[in-house]
């Protein structure tokens, strides 16, 4: 039991000491005590400043050629919070701004967003309880390069597979290193969930910030935060593992958040200061965390920002002059220059990303190469992003559209945020974009929960500020109006939790799995080759963080459809050394590949084993058959 708090203890006070005291630090060293930024967006912004701080600290370490240990992950968060604290200290002011007041929220609006919040994690988390064993495909394949970090004491290589990026792993490395966390437990998917409330809470300020508007704020927490918590990209994402997207989706609006409060003064037609300098290099240092963390989102946040300044510079072109000049000024600060060059040489340099080659870029440049890249209908978007939000949306796009003013920034965010990404998925071959559809459908649903929620604000507004913005139709129709629309939203947002109070799994086939996998790994030598099954055996992904010999060790039997796949030819040897065990093709497969332990789900793959002369059976549970092949 004192075991059971200490390691509790530990966990979260190495949470603590990775996700919020580095990027605290930050904030406290270039904002001190002044209020630039509310209580509440200091809080929320430490944790991406944290993720992006601890990377490059890993990053310094692969370049001095620092071991990867648990005392130089603590001293090296200690030592980069020390060197913040003590410029803090050093620039401390006693000139102590008063809060902005967006952020003084009455009880009542406080009470309704902490209800929305509790909402929020109470179905995430009811739906996590019954999905958090490691099972997921995906955090396997993740989990075996936090793993390798940590037992090799240095970062990852990838073996040139360019489909991962450092940023995913290096925070899980951290906590497990300092924690002492087992990766088969439930530590990688708690800390998704919490990435994912952050990102849900840094729209929150991020809308706040925009539309000057309490209640758009709060109703974006309702259609982000407990409308479809558990649909793609919410809580399934979470307990799948897709750790780049869940960290992307925070790091992209952090990103946002900052250009805005960079470019605000634009809106005012005013002269930037200091502060437009200090956000600035934010928003770059953010940019450069979110292409280490992931290339997916890194593109398309790269075609967002390019519609951005398109749009934003078209509608003000006769001001063009002025707002370059503007630009340049903040843009040329020492603080923004020093930032944009040390990010430059890291990059180059120090620890350039995998994918940053000319073969990655092929493969996502190009007409699309197969059915799942060709483009969304609307059909799919409903499906995936909810007929009542996507509705909502095209309703808060056109208000939008029709309220634009000339030098609204954060208008034209949220415009080519979600214009950008409805090309993207919808047609891609516009943009000659060849990269999975619905993964970048996926990313629709954050900034259509924005428009949502403005659209029901506008709508059903029951003041309004000018006699030009009155109702024409009675306020006893519009209650009417809007209690069936809310009503509409509500089943349709709250239809996908449902998933969240289903019946219990059943787990006797992942511990057989274990079971059979730490077996195999305590007997096999180093010349031995193992071959699994991946498509009848569960959570067969993790299996590799048995034996930790390499990501592609052990070999996988891929889904059946991926050798069908004209468009990419496979090797066929995965295939036929379970299919066919005996044929010659197989034989010449054991060969050339040396494979002599089989790893198969007997419901579906024994026969063709027992009936060889060939294969001994070694080990036998419900689930899994181990097969050694003796010629």
């Amino acid at each position: 039991m004192l075991q059971y708090m200490f390691n509790q203890i530990t966990f979260y006070i190495a949470l603590g000491l990775v996700l919020f005291v580095p990027g605290y630090a930050l904030l406290l060293a270039i904002f001190g005590q002044r209020k630039i930024l509310s209580n509440l967006e200091r809080f929320i912004i430490s944790f991406g400043l944290s993720l992006i701080s601890v990377d490059f600290i890993y990053f310094s370490f692969s370049g001095l050629h620092i071991s990867i240990t648990r005392l130089s992950t603590f001293l090296g968060i200690l030592f980069f919070s020390f060197i913040c604290f003590a410029i803090y200290k050093f620039r401390t002011s006693s000139n102590v701004e008063k809060e902005n007041s967006l952020f003084d929220f009455s009880k009542n609006q406080f009470v309704l967003i902490l209800l929305l919040l509790f909402l929020t994690i109470f179905i995430k988390t009811a739906y996590l309880s019954d999905t958090v064993f490691p099972t997921a495909t995906d955090m396997g394949h993740h989990m075996y390069w936090a793993k390798w970090m940590v037992e090799n004491h240095q970062l990852p290589t990838y073996e040139s597979m360019p489909d991962f990026i450092i940023g995913e792993h290096l925070i899980f490395g951290a906590i497990a290193l300092l924690s002492g966390a087992d990766f088969f437990s439930a530590f990688p998917v708690i800390i998704l969930l919490l990435i994912n409330l952050l990102g849900i809470l840094t729209v929150f300020i991020f809308t706040l910030r925009i539309f000057k508007n309490k209640t758009i704020a709060t109703l974006t927490l309702l259609f982000l935060g407990v409308l479809y918590a558990i649909a793609s990209p919410q809580a399934k994402f979470v307990s799948g593992g897709v750790i780049g997207n869940i960290m992307g989706n925070f790091l992209m609006p952090l990103a946002f958040y900052f250009y805005y409060r960079a470019f605000e003064f634009l809106e005012s037609a005013s002269m930037p200061d200091k502060n437009s300098k200090t956000f600035l290099a934010l928003a770059i240092f953010t940019t450069f965390g979110l292409f280490y963390t992931h290339h997916l989102t890194a593109f398309i946040f790269l075609f967002i920002f390019a519609l951005l300044v398109i749009i934003f510079l078209a509608v003000n072109f006769k001001n063009f002059k002025e707002i370059l000049t503007k630009i340049f000024h903040i843009a040329f600060s020492p603080q923004v220059l020093s930032v944009f060059v040390i990010g430059l040489i890291f990059f180059f340099f120090i620890f350039t990303p995998n994918y940053f080659k000319t073969s990655a870029v092929d493969t996502a440049v190009g007409a699309p190469s197969k059915d799942t890249r060709v483009g969304l209908t609307i059909a799919n978007l409903r499906s995936s992003i909810g007929e009542a939000r996507l509705a909502l949306g095209f309703i808060g796009l056109l208000i939008l559209s029709s309220r634009f003013k000339k030098r609204s920034f954060g208008y034209t965010i949220i415009f080519a945020w979600t214009a950008m990404i409805f090309i993207m998925s919808t047609l891609p071959n516009v943009l000659f974009i060849n990269l999975p559809s619905n993964r970048i459908g996926n990313y629709l649903s954050y900034p259509v929960a924005i428009l949502s929620a403005y659209a029901l604000y506008f709508v059903f507004r029951s003041k309004s500020k000018t006699q030009e913005e009155s109702f024409i139709v009675s306020s006893n129709l519009l209650k009417i109006g809007f209690t069936i629309i809310l009503a509409f939203v509500l089943v349709d947002g709250i239809s996908d939790s449902t998933l969240a109070f289903k019946n219990q799994s059943d787990l006797r086939p992942l511990a057989q799995t274990f079971n059979a996998s730490e077996y195999l790994g305590k007997n096999l030598t180093d010349s031995d080759m193992v071959l699994k099954d991946h498509n009848y055996i569960t959570a067969d992904s993790w299996i590799k963080l048995f034996f930790m010999r390499g990501y592609k060790y052990p070999l996988s039997r891929g889904y059946f459809k991926r050798y069908e796949d004209t468009t990419k030819p496979r090797e066929m040897c995965t295939l036929t050394m379970i299919s066919a065990p005996n044929s010659n093709d197989a034989r010449a497969c054991f060969a050339q590949t040396s494979t002599n332990f089989i790893i198969v789900n007997p419901q579906f793959d024994s026969a063709q084993f027992k009936k060889s002369k060939d294969f001994n059976q070694i080990y036998s549970n419900p689930e899994i058959n181990i097969y050694y092949r003796t010629n």
